[in-house]
Formats: structure tokens, C-alpha cells, sequence
């Protein structure tokens, strides 16, 4: 089975480090956010997205930039598109709302060290965080 997705992500940074998510049956991280449903703008997803994970509203949010990724989990194929936005939330706050995910702030100094999905995505935000330029990434040309 083949799934197209396209999901809106949050780069949460406080006090030099960044809100990781991760799902509890999983040994990885990525960045909050979710799914946009049909009709629904990608800000808007991100919004609600946070709101229902940790129970907080957004302050301040803007686009930062789109990476593709393509990769196969428990045999299914799936191809997204993965929509970045800089937010700043309403109150400082990581603990999660939904029982299957956990989240965690990780120093942006260690970046490299996390094992977060797409791998390619921890140069990118390495990349974003020196220069603040708009991106536009696919891990097809990464990893070339």
C-alpha cells in the first residue's frame, strides 16, 4: 500500500533547545505537529495539531520552509510532504496530552547526536538555525 501525506511540523525552540516528539513504541524522534486535513490550512493544522498534543495555544508561528520524504514502514510506502513552521508557544509547556506520544527538549548543540527521522532533516535545521533562510529539501537530492 502507497500513502500521500502532508504534514504541517513545529520548530519549537526555548532556551537553546528544540521540542522533539516521539512516539512511545518507537525509538526515534520528530518534530510536533500532524496531518492536514483536507480544507484545513497547514497553519491551522499546526495550531490544532499542538493544541491537541500538549494542551497549549501558539503564539507566533511562520513558514520556514518544506522537505519530501519517502520511506517504507511495516511494509507500507509512504511519500510526504512535511510543511516547517517556527512557533512559539503561548506557555512553556512539554508534557504530553495524548498517551502514545512523549516529548522532550534537546540542546541544539547536540543535534547530531539524536536520533531523529528523517535523518536528513537534522542538516537542514542544523543549516536553518545558522542562516534562518526559507528551504526547500528533498531527501531524494540529500542523499545523492
Amino acid at each position: 500500500m502507497e500513502n500521500f501525506e502532508i504534514i504541517a511540523r513545529a520548530v519549537i525552540i526555548q532556551d537553546n533547545k528544540i521540542l522533539l516528539c516521539k512516539r512511545k513504541d518507537r525509538d526515534y524522534y520528530f518534530l510536533p505537529g500532524g496531518h492536514i486535513e483536507f480544507g484545513e490550512r497547514a497553519d491551522e493544522a499546526l495550531a490544532r495539531e499542538i493544541k491537541e498534543e500538549l494542551g497549549v495555544e501558539t503564539r507566533a508561528m511562520s513558514f520556514i520552509g518544506t522537505m519530501e520524504n519517502i520511506f517504507t514502514e511495516n511494509g507500507e510506502r509512504h511519500h510526504e510532504f512535511n510543511v516547517f513552521f517556527s512557533v512559539e508557544l503561548a506557555e512553556n509547556r512539554s508534557e504530553s496530552c495524548e498517551e502514545h506520544l512523549c516529548f522532550a527538549f534537546a540542546n541544539i548543540a547536540n543535534l547530531a547526536r539524536e536520533n531523529i527521522l528523517p535523518a536528513e532533516l537534522k542538516i537542514i535545521l542544523s543549516s536553518w538555525l545558522e542562516n534562518k533562510q526559507i528551504f526547500w529539501a528533498s531527501q531524494l537530492d540529500i542523499l545523492k
